[in-house]
């Protein structure tokens, strides 16, 4: 069985298959999903020499406080959680 190859790569790093599926993940965004592309754009505009060394430490700063927020969040309840099993 064949895969089909991705159109593209967003940020080079996450593959999209059609504009269609773009949309739709534009669509289904949750909190978690929303801090990875953050994370990934990031990552790409710092592969490109895009940010100064001071900027990249307060965007890597910045990152770390959402994703302790993030992971201290659980989507069942929509409350902050010490069980990081549920989030």
């Amino acid at each position: 069985m064949e895969h089909e190859s991705p159109k593209g790569f967003l940020f080079e790093s996450i593959p999209y298959y059609s504009n269609e599926s773009i949309e739709l993940m534009i669509d289904k965004l949750s909190i978690r999903e929303s801090t990875y592309m953050i994370t990934q754009a990031l990552n790409f505009a710092y592969s490109k020499n895009i940010f100064s060394l001071t900027e990249s430490e307060i965007l890597s700063k910045s990152l770390r406080i959402l994703n302790k927020e993030i992971y201290s969040y659980d989507d069942t309840t929509g409350k902050k959680s010490d069980n990081v099993e549920n989030n």
